[in-house]
């Protein structure tokens, strides 16, 4: 049984926020070690102006993806779907039962109702396997610990 899909929303919208908040403060403290005297090259060998600009610009991205999937999440409406596209939350059985939640792009794991339900994308491995099937429908997923066999067992 699939837990309410508004709610299943707004735990990733909460989830998201909470990863935004602390993706943007971790990337404010990338920016300024990237522009910080301490970081001037001592040398052609010296890295690490480099390397800090690297990883500022890298989690700049984070920011604006995450952005991008709260976004999404904000305007999405919990409306029934019945077959796996995006916006559809997706009970799937078999060797490791799961559920997931169909977004643009993958994202956090939230619990609600004490179900574990993972964000994925169409363009995951999974994703890719269950767009546009319905419920009774049967998958094999290809797993670097074996083939899993899914069975959908309740789209909303």
């Amino acid at each position: 049984m699939l837990p309410p899909k508004h709610t299943v929303i707004e735990a990733f919208r909460l989830a998201l926020s909470e990863e935004l908040r602390a993706v943007e403060s971790v990337a404010a403290m990338a920016r300024d070690e990237a522009s910080s005297e301490e970081t001037k090259s001592e040398g052609k060998y010296d890295t690490r102006a480099t390397e800090a600009s690297y990883l500022a610009r890298g989690q700049a991205e984070r920011v604006v993806a995450l952005r991008r999937l709260l976004s999404w999440f904000e305007v999405i409406e919990p409306r029934p779907i019945e077959e796996v596209q995006r916006g559809a939350l997706v009970a799937l059985d078999g060797d490791q039962p799961a559920v997931v939640f169909v977004a643009p792009a993958g994202g956090p794991r939230v619990t609600v109702g004490g179900q574990s339900i993972q964000a994925i994308s169409l363009t995951s491995p999974l994703g890719e396997l269950i767009e546009d099937l319905e419920v009774g429908d049967e998958v094999e997923l290809d797993t670097p610990r074996g083939v899993r066999n899914l069975t959908i067992t309740a789209v909303s």
